[in-house]
């Protein structure tokens, strides 16, 4: 056998790679074989590329993707040791905090009086999603928390959900939420609206009540489970996530409701925080 001619599947067993991840890096460009054969298909590589094969194979290992192992590679052969200090650091950071989330499951678990619901809200983290815009009817307010959402929310529904605008064929198209305005909390005289996204003509008698459209974009996540009373501790960590992560609020504050309150037992709520984000580069000044 030509030591620069070596089939896919002697290549395989010399750098303990699958013919399947070598065929995915030829596609990718990251282990391109020498030679293939127009009529066959087969594929060929040199002794000169099993080097590079147990590299891509060690830095897998290593739990790089395809990608940052790319990138590594094109460093090393451009002498480029910044690049690489980077990525191994950023790996390293990548593996403090797998660390730290094994050994909180391992806690958790050597807890003789875990149970599930304990599982579920240690181990639920707050992530970034795209939020659609969002046709909305709400209601401003002032006051208490609870007790303004209390007053708020049925005059919202009585409004959507008038004989007229049943006629109309008006949907709600998700959720209903409450939108929050206040930088800061307010113990008496917050700033909220409860709304409801909608499609189709409505008709408001209310005058305190508008229609706009919610802007989407980038928002941190969080799903609480549980009481509505609970909910200050899901703030607390949404925003504590935010702050340790750097992104930076660049919208209302929602509170999104995923469960009926009158259908669901109320340890089974489920509820939605937003935090619509930016990141550092957003501050003013930057």
């Amino acid at each position: 056998m030509a030591y620069d001619q070596i089939p896919i599947g002697r290549f395989s067993l010399i750098t303990r790679l699958s013919q399947k991840a070598l065929r995915l890096y030829d596609e990718r460009g990251l282990l391109v074989p020498e030679v293939k054969d127009l009529c066959s298909g087969y594929r060929y590589y040199t002794g000169a590329q099993i080097a590079r094969g147990v590299s891509i194979k060690t830095l897998c290992g290593l739990g790089f993707s395809l990608s940052e192992i790319d990138m590594l590679l094109a460093a090393k052969a451009h002498h480029d040791a910044c690049t690489i200090r980077e990525l191994f650091g950023r790996r390293r950071q990548e593996i403090r905090s797998e660390v730290q989330r094994l050994q909180q499951i391992e806690a958790i678990l050597e807890n003789e009086d875990a149970s599930l619901e304990l599982i579920y809200m240690s181990l639920n983290e707050p992530l970034i999603k795209d939020v659609p815009p969002q046709r909305i009817v709400g209601k401003k307010g002032t006051g208490a928390y609870s007790e303004t959402i209390s007053r708020l929310m049925p005059a919202l529904c009585s409004q959507i959900f008038s004989e007229e605008n049943k006629r109309n064929g008006l949907k709600v198209t998700g959720p209903f939420m409450t939108l929050y305005y206040d930088c800061e909390y307010r113990e008496k005289d917050a700033t909220m609206e409860c709304a409801a996204p909608i499609t189709g003509r409505i008709v408001l008698s209310d005058p305190e009540m508008e229609v706009r459209t919610l802007p989407g974009g980038k928002c941190l996540s969080l799903i609480h489970k549980g009481s509505y009373f609970n909910l200050h501790e899901a703030w607390c960590r949404i925003g504590a996530y935010a702050e340790e992560h750097n992104y930076i609020a660049c919208g209302l504050q929602r509170e999104v409701y995923l469960s009926d309150p009158d259908v669901v037992m109320e340890d089974e709520l489920l509820t939605e925080l937003q935090i619509p984000i930016g990141t550092g580069a957003d501050r003013p000044g930057n």
